[in-house]
């Protein structure tokens, strides 16, 4: 804070650090005027060789400041016209050829009910950005497009920006954090952001925001605008705490956008090749239900036309032996189905997820343990225990003639185990997301059977090998039943992270 030679209240501000890449951004926007953009008035060398910014001097606090007294987020109605008073500071700079690559709420300030922008020190003309020894580490990191890590980008990267803080204005929390700035860079390269805690009629806008690709945001920030000044325009609104603030008269006429699908890329750095998604719509519980229904029919009765072909032409010990296939089939399709279901679309720890898949696993080899008579009376057929199971003078799974021997116990291990080991050791849900890369690979099936054949070392020797044919069996048929939607081209351009 300080008073310039006729009394003014001004705010100094002392270039450190890239001082030619600041004064650079400044000197382009001292001639700026826009009621939502800090002014600049000029640019000082003192004796010493320093200069310092001569700026207007705001009384009020930082966004920042702010969202850190709501950490469930501001009431929509005020992010809403917050959000378009940013919209329209941004949209004068991207108007006057400017891109500001540090927009964040501790560059955004508000006083008397008005937004205003600050901090330029970062500014530069979007015809000259171009891979340069400046352009490597730009921004903040939680508001860092994935396309900053080439060098390469333009207005794009303030509508990223943007973005991130109409989702952080909504929830109190920015969508990617981590222990580390690569980490969280690696976020924003390659991980969805979580929607499901927007209110539902900004999901839409907050995921076409922040797409991976540049080509599927939103063109203009004025485009952007519109989307949201239309949210809640059929209901009544209250008050508001701020002036209405109009879209930029002179954004492009918004150009018709694809739907926002996901996008594949390509991982960055030393990391493997795999798909970068874009955020997804969120789809209707009722729809999914659907689909996991309609998946676990056409599972259950496409195992049934295997076990019919395998007990045909397969060497099997009858009729009951191709049974004890479809329903295992069955046991572990619908074990894989209905978790991925719930998974679909969300980031989830791997971990946790292979725990779940551990205990549908059990689950799975405790009904396995039941098919195979293992444990039962040897005074009684197999039928006869199912007949008193219905009748209801058996009840235990195991059957009256389980005595929990050496012998029993080491059988009970091995299915548990083997089937345990076998849902636990793999990422079975990636065979039913809809957004893998093919509709049905020949390669997961390969592993399953590998991990099978492996396991099944652990298979007592007096029974059969139905286990590792169930296994496999259900990884193909994970794959036919599954929703899927075919990806886009590949973008042309790889991206590699870098470091400062």
């Amino acid at each position: 804070y300080a008073l310039s030679d006729g009394g003014k209240e001004v705010a100094l501000k002392l270039v450190k650090g890239n001082s030619d890449v600041e004064l650079r951004g400044i000197a382009q926007c001292l001639n700026l005027k826009h009621p939502n953009l800090v002014a600049l008035y000029d640019i000082k060398t003192d004796n010493h060789g320093d200069h310092w910014v001569l700026m207007e001097y705001i009384a009020g606090e930082p966004l920042n400041v702010v969202l850190n007294r709501h950490a469930a987020g501001l009431p929509p109605e005020l992010a809403q016209q917050w959000f378009l008073a940013l919209a329209r500071a941004v949209g004068y700079l991207h108007d006057h050829g400017i891109v500001h690559r540090d927009l964040k709420p501790g560059n955004i300030f508000l006083e008397n009910g008005i937004l205003k922008i600050g901090d330029y020190g970062l500014s530069k003309f979007i015809s000259s950005s171009q891979r340069t020894a400046q352009t490597q580490s730009v921004g903040t990191v939680y508001y860092m497009a994935p396309e900053i890590s080439t060098g390469n980008y333009n207005k794009q990267i303030d509508i990223y920006a943007s973005g991130i803080i109409l989702y952080e204005m909504l929830t109190g929390r920015v969508p990617f954090e981590g222990e580390s700035a690569g980490e969280i860079l690696m976020k924003h390269l390659t991980s969805p952001p979580d929607l499901a805690k927007l209110p539902a009629e900004w999901i839409p806008i907050v995921a076409k925001a922040l797409a991976k690709n540049p080509a599927q945001r939103y063109q203009t920030i004025g485009e952007m605008a519109k989307a949201v000044e239309a949210v809640g325009q059929t209901r009544a609104r209250q008050a508001p705490v701020c002036d209405a603030v109009p879209i930029p008269e002179r954004a492009p006429k918004p150009q018709p956008q694809p739907s926002v699908p996901y996008q594949l890329g390509r991982q960055i750095g030393k990391m493997r090749e795999e798909p970068i998604l874009d955020a997804l719509p969120v789809i209707p519980v009722t729809t999914r239900i659907a689909e996991l229904c309609g998946s676990m029919a056409l599972a259950a009765f496409l195992a049934l036309l295997l076990a019919m072909l395998y007990a045909a032409f397969g060497n099997v010990r009858g009729w009951y032996e191709a049974g004890s296939i479809f329903f295992t089939t069955v046991a572990i399709t619908w074990a894989v189905l209905i978790p991925a279901k719930l998974w679909e679309g969300r980031a989830g720890d791997a971990g946790g997820r292979r725990l779940i898949m551990l205990l549908m696993g059990l689950l799975v080899g405790s009904g396995a343990l039941w098919l195979s008579g293992s444990l039962l009376s040897p005074e009684l057929p197999l039928i006869a225990h199912a007949e008193l199971l219905l009748s209801g003078r058996e009840t235990w799974i195991f059957g009256p003639g389980f005595t929990g021997t050496p012998d029993q116990m080491k059988i009970m291990a091995c299915f548990l185990s083997y089937f345990g080991l076998s849902m636990a050791s793999l990422r079975w849900w990636k065979l039913a997301d809809r957004r893998r890369t093919h509709r049905f690979s020949c390669f997961p099936v390969v592993v399953v059977g590998f991990w099978s054949l492996v396991l099944l070392m652990i298979w007592p020797s007096s029974e059969p090998a139905y286990g590792a044919i169930a296994l496999i069996t259900a990884s193909v048929l994970v794959q036919w039943v599954s929703p899927w939607q075919a990806p886009p081209p590949p973008l042309a351009r790889r991206m590699r992270l870098r470091y400062a």
